[in-house]
């Protein structure tokens, strides 16, 4: 493996055995049963969810997640990719209830922290333009949210300030959130650009109005940018976005028509700068099929669309459609597996060798019970980074603990 030495190579691999070990230890430890309690003796696992219900009932809730990833080029790929990655991403929050604490009504303020071991598929597999892991990032430990919400008038009026990943709040794509790749749970053509999404969030705040049922109009205003643009443009990204949820024969549809603006100045592909950039984004879902009683079952599906100016942005039209079924086999309804296809257009305007990227990609999602999810997954790439990669096949384990 040229570029990364065998020794860091090997604890790369090593570091995610272990973290795997320590998932499935800590998975175990939860399913102890009560003979230990029997003996006079609790666990550590059933004294810490005593612990968070007793703060929960006095207005703070707390927990986290651990996620580890491990990625293997099956076909294609940079010359040279490394044959294996291995990374973790582990997420702590806490969260104030201000009814609770203090009595005032309609508040919450949420702090929560992140911390990455730093391998990227990106730099050591392969170059494209929609993220193939929605955790690659950087080494090192940041603040992810600081944020304070206040609903207000019945919750028909919510406002929140503070530091915040954006796309928890505009262009969330419903069905989405569970594939690996960045492409199904943001938009492309938005995140690779100016949305200050993980692992670089924005200092900002934003204002939701619901006047009646099913219909909300959101818009916001932040001052930072997505870590995928080269160079710092300055100025502060408004956006806005419109919601329609509604039901037909009983299933759950929605509708989100959103439209941006960034006020940073942007270098253009064809020489100078222009002031501002503009674009706009669609997302649509709907449940297609459910068994009657059972809403957790069921089959879903998800179109997106979004676009960037094309004399500042390489990916300037992503379009993105998925399915997911959740509970296909009626002995396992947690479990959850999913198809979605994306692709991306590049600007003519740059020296790209093709006008696109595609992805596929499939996955399914074990729920092992008391937190612990494993998901296999297989994406594969046409015209990574629209340049001379290889159409690539990356294969993909996820497993994800939640406490």
């Amino acid at each position: 493996m040229r570029g990364v030495p065998r020794k860091i190579c090997g604890m790369t691999v090593t570091g995610f055995v272990l973290g795997v070990w320590f998932v499935g230890a800590a998975w175990g430890q939860s399913r102890v049963d009560g003979s230990r309690a029997g003996m006079g003796h609790s666990s550590s696992w059933q004294r810490w969810k005593r612990t968070k219900a007793r703060l929960s009932e006095r207005g703070l809730s707390v927990g986290g997640w651990v996620q580890m990833d491990g990625s293997s080029v099956a076909a294609g790929g940079q010359p040279n990719a490394d044959g294996f990655i291995g990374q973790y991403l582990v997420d702590l929050a806490a969260t104030v209830d201000t009814n609770k604490l203090m009595h005032w009504p309609g508040g919450t303020l949420t702090v929560e922290g992140q911390t990455h071991s730093g391998s990227n598929i990106l730099d050591r597999q392969f170059h494209a333009f929609q993220d193939p892991d929605n955790m690659d990032a950087p080494p090192g430990t940041w603040l992810a949210q600081l944020m304070y919400q206040q609903n207000l008038l019945h919750e028909k009026l919510q406002a929140q300030a503070g530091r915040m990943y954006v796309d928890s709040r505009f262009l969330t794509v419903p069905y989405g959130g569970n594939f690996v790749s960045l492409d199904f749970s943001s938009d492309g053509s938005i995140s690779t650009f100016v949305l200050p999404t993980y692992p670089k969030g924005a200092w900002g705040g934003d204002v939701t109005v619901a006047p009646v049922k099913g219909l909300s109009f959101a818009g916001g205003i932040y001052n930072n940018h997505s870590t995928e643009l080269p160079y710092d443009p300055g100025g502060n990204l408004l956006i806005t976005e419109e919601a329609w949820d509604s039901q037909w024969h009983g299933r759950p549809y929605r509708l989100q028509v959103g439209g941006w603006r960034d006020t940073g100045q942007f270098k253009r592909f064809a020489g100078g700068t222009v002031h501002h950039a503009s674009g706009l984004y669609v997302v649509a879902s709907d449940k297609l099929w459910q068994p009657r009683g059972n809403s957790r079952r069921g089959v879903g599906m998800f179109f997106q669309y979004g676009s960037a100016p094309a004399s500042v942005a390489a990916l300037h039209h992503h379009v993105g459609a998925g399915v997911v079924w959740d509970g296909a086999l009626r002995a396992r309804p947690k479990d959850e597996m999913g198809l979605a296809f994306s692709d991306g257009l590049l600007t003519k305007q740059s020296t790209f060798t093709h006008g696109f990227e595609n992805e596929v990609e499939v996955y399914y999602q074990f729920d092992l019970g008391h937190g612990l999810t494993v998901q296999p997954d297989v994406e594969l790439w046409q015209h990574p980074g629209g340049g001379g990669t290889p159409n690539t096949v990356l294969g993909l384990v996820r497993a994800m603990y939640s406490f």
